[in-house]
């Protein structure tokens, strides 16, 4: 069960990090993580490339994760932030983005890692299916377990809200700057030019939900992007601008964390947070995947080894 975010001042520094992440996710909600499901896996709208000339039967996929020994990442702090595809008055939807911060409190290192929606991967009690369907079926708990039997990593808790509250996290901060391409302007509108712009809320959320020009991948490097902006500011802030800024966000998530492990996360992150060095990555890589076409669905086949040794050996910070 979700649990809202009660706001302390212990609990304000660990915020930093996570209402920077949120931010990024283009799909928000503000609902219990125990509502129904109401769609169903072949029914979703897909970023994967139609792979005609690559129609695969599921019992012809080869899972081989566990040819890599997932090296032990307890030392880390991995935090899954999570927006799903819902409107106001829906029940659970799928998860439309994820995107995992995982912190080493020994190196002040803090890697985001998105993991792509369309990836087809084994799903615990389930056929396999889109990364995106573990939530709606199980929520939290079956994302996380389905991130752990696919990629090996250990997820310690989970962090989502809905976009009702995108646009004024991103105005409170007083927007966010963002390097913009000709065509990303156009769409964003209000005024935005090719260059260095400041987007405000409005600006930002449309920004983050680009897809048409591009694809998936470059989608989420947007969110991420968003991510590093309201971070950096983040940053700066005084405690009195910290607690106006979470007054306003915090009631907007809910987690399955408990507050003693909000605490316990506020402690890690407080005496080192303005030093801490980000770096962004992918979940899949080019070279560890294929498009291909599986029950009708457009997904990313991944090749389970060699995310896995990407992820362990380059993108965590170990």
């Amino acid at each position: 069960m979700k649990k809202s975010i009660k706001i302390t001042a212990v609990i304000l520094t660990a915020a930093i990090l996570i209402a920077g992440a949120i931010v990024a996710v283009n799909r928000f909600s503000d609902k219990t993580d125990s509502d129904n499901i109401v769609t169903t896996s072949e029914t979703q709208t897909s970023e994967a490339v139609p792979a005609a000339d690559n129609i695969l039967n599921p019992e012809d996929i080869e899972w081989n994760g566990d040819d890599f020994e997932a090296l032990n990442n307890d030392g880390l702090v991995n935090i899954l932030l999570i927006g799903q595809d819902k409107r106001e008055g829906e029940s659970r939807q799928r998860s439309d983005a994820m995107i995992l911060c995982s912190f080493n409190p020994e190196t002040n290192r803090l890697s985001m890692i998105s993991f792509l929606r369309d990836l087809y991967v084994q799903i615990p009690g389930y056929e396999d299916n889109r990364l995106n369907a573990a939530f709606a079926y199980g929520g939290f708990d079956l994302l996380k377990e389905t991130l752990s039997l696919n990629f090996g990593i250990t997820v310690d808790g989970c962090l989502e809200s809905d976009f009702e509250g995108f646009e004024k996290i991103i105005d409170t901060v007083g927007g966010v700057e963002i390097e913009l391409t000709a065509e990303e302007a156009a769409i964003v509108g209000g005024g935005a030019a090719e260059g260095l712009c400041t987007l405000n809320g409005e600006q930002a959320l449309t920004y983050a939900r680009i897809r048409k020009i591009d694809s998936d991948f470059q989608r989420t490097a947007r969110q991420r992007k968003i991510m590093g902006a309201v971070f950096e500011k983040a940053k700066t802030y005084t405690l009195p601008e910290l607690a106006m800024f979470f007054n306003e966000i915090l009631p907007l998530m809910a987690t399955d964390m408990t507050e003693d492990e909000i605490m316990t996360l506020a402690l890690t992150l407080a005496s080192s947070f303005s030093e801490i060095e980000i770096s962004s990555c992918i979940v899949p890589a080019e070279g560890t995947y294929k498009n291909a076409t599986v029950r009708g669905m457009a997904v990313l086949v991944p090749d389970l080894y060699k995310i896995k040794k990407l992820i362990f050996e380059e993108y965590l910070p170990m």
